[in-house]
């Protein structure tokens, strides 16, 4: 399962996957897949650490870090980099599965004829939340219905055509009943049928939707922790 999550990771942050997550703390620049990321981006796990910067910013950053060869938390990468942050992203729980444990009865799949009862959800949720969470009909969607409402969405995005990186949002109103969960589980088997490996990540401060993510089956594939940098001035 995690041989897969590797390909794509050191893809992702231009690595070789036989060096991805081997060194206390390993720097490298963005390859193609990060051009025009204008942020520091790692993957943390079990005292290793990869972690991916621009290149035109490489030097400066390189002495940030200085002193975190020797391993650090996500929190202390974090730190080192405040001087030129805007915006911290994480840290957050990275899981994978290939199985999944929970009842998806509850769900079905969408389609363009459940755009009203979509459009419903999105404005019962508020556009921050939607934006963490919300999907479009344009990607695979699975939903829960309540007395005729649509009170649980998930989506994914395929990425690198090999993951299905999953989102996850509830009606407000609807919440702590087993919905949510329901719709990741319908979803999550349909992405698995259709040969990808499912993705669910969140904030590790929202301990809630990693329990979720827990009693479906995901596991813990690593930490990630993105720091957006300000312009240079």
């Amino acid at each position: 399962m995690f041989s897969t999550a590797d390909r794509y990771w050191a893809g992702h942050l231009n690595c070789l996957p036989d060096q991805l997550l081997t060194k206390p703390f390993d720097v490298v620049t963005h390859g193609e897949e990060l051009r025009g990321y204008s942020g520091a981006l790692g993957l943390f796990r079990d005292g290793t650490a990869t972690v991916s910067v621009p290149p035109d910013r490489e030097e400066e950053l390189r002495g940030l870090l200085a002193g975190l060869e020797n391993g650090c938390t996500p929190e202390q990468f974090a730190a080192a980099l405040a001087p030129v942050a805007a915006l911290v992203l994480g840290p957050a729980y990275l899981g994978y599965t290939t199985e999944i444990c929970g009842d998806d009865s509850q769900a079905r799949a969408l389609n363009e004829a459940d755009a009203a009862a979509v459009k419903d959800l999105r404005e019962a949720c508020g556009e921050e939340e939607w934006d963490h969470g919300g999907s479009s009909l344009e990607v695979p969607c699975s939903g829960v219905f309540h007395d005729g409402q649509l009170v649980a969405l998930a989506g994914y995005e395929t990425w690198g055509e090999t993951i299905a990186h999953l989102y996850i949002v509830t009606h407000p109103g609807y919440r702590g009943r087993g919905f949510g969960r329901s719709a990741v589980a319908h979803l999550a088997r349909r992405a698995l049928t259709n040969g990808l490996l499912a993705q669910y990540r969140t904030l590790d401060a929202n301990t809630p939707s990693i329990r979720i993510a827990e009693a479906l089956g995901f596991q813990r594939y690593a930490t990630s922790m993105a720091v957006r940098l300000a312009p240079v001035p």
